[in-house]
């Protein structure tokens, strides 16, 4: 694999400043609806010393983006062909690129880049890497949500935190919320929804939704504490992990959070982050080493 040493990296997350833990991103066959579930034939698809994380995966759900430090300090964007089992890097800078995204215009992938003197933009490059342009003079951003091609949600980092909304066309950034977490996502099929962890009072962190047209947030779901990585899939369910088990609430016919799987009958001691395809068929998690 492409890395042969690990160096810690400092990155900015939220208002500390943090050693990178080592991770590595897993892949299921994955299945859920009202009635069936399946999770099946897990892999490691970085399996490399130091920091793998942050896996979006593209539309037609044959290859997922994520960043990935080089074992020498510097993180970039690689993007990793599921069939072929291959990898290729689309970053190459002196500074070191986060939380690759594709636009909504489906041309680009943005990212948030952290530079040297602790400055984090959010920037997009051409899909398949070249010089990129920044996107928004808000700094420093730590995550982003595409809502369209024009407007977008962002996690401002600061003391404290804030979510913003930024309208490119209009020119215009509001802040929504104080203390969100991490996950910022589309609600799906929701056009104009998105969701975010309430972190703001510490013993009850609770999943909320944004209307980013009305702006009027509505509460959704308590989260577990202490825990705020979740995803949706394509067909409107909601997964959470407590880094072990693997949970599910469908808004249709659940009242609270149902144990679907525990990952260490996999070999999977603590997973953090974790998305679903597009087509609903893979579960990628993000494992630490």
């Amino acid at each position: 694999m492409k890395k042969t040493c690990f160096v810690l990296l400092l990155s900015v997350v939220g208002s500390a400043v943090l050693a990178q833990q080592g991770s590595d991103i897993y892949l299921f066959n994955f299945k859920i609806d009202k009635n069936q579930f399946s999770l099946s034939n897990p892999r490691n698809i970085t399996n490399s010393p130091g920091y793998d994380n942050q896996p979006f995966f593209m539309p037609d759900g044959e290859s997922l983006l994520y960043s990935s430090d080089d074992g020498f300090g510097q993180t970039d964007v690689y993007r990793y062909n599921i069939d072929a089992r291959s990898e290729r890097r689309l970053t190459f800078t002196p500074h070191s690129e986060y939380s690759p995204t594709l636009t909504p215009d489906g041309k680009h992938f943005s990212c948030i880049i952290l530079e040297r003197n602790g400055d984090q933009y959010l920037w997009q490059y051409p899909i398949n890497g070249a010089v990129p342009q920044k996107v928004t003079e808000v700094n420093p951003i730590g995550y982003h949500c595409w809502i369209n091609k024009n407007l977008l949600c962002v996690f401002v980092v600061g003391k404290p935190n804030t979510l913003h909304m930024i309208d490119l066309k209009a020119n215009t950034n509001e802040k929504i919320a104080d203390d969100p977490g991490t996950t910022l996502l589309p609600v799906p099929g929701g056009h104009h929804d998105m969701t975010f962890v309430d972190l703001s009072d510490d013993h009850n962190w609770v999943l909320k939704k944004l209307d980013t047209k009305s702006k009027e947030i509505t509460t959704l779901m308590p989260m577990f504490k202490g825990k705020q990585y979740y995803t949706w899939t394509p067909n409107g369910i909601l997964l959470m992990g407590d880094g072990k088990r693997l949970y599910k609430f469908d808004p249709k016919i659940d009242k609270e959070w149902v144990e679907l799987a525990n990952l260490t009958d996999y070999g999977i001691k603590n997973f953090t982050r974790l998305t679903v395809s597009p087509k609903g068929d893979l579960l990628a998690v993000v494992v630490s080493e």
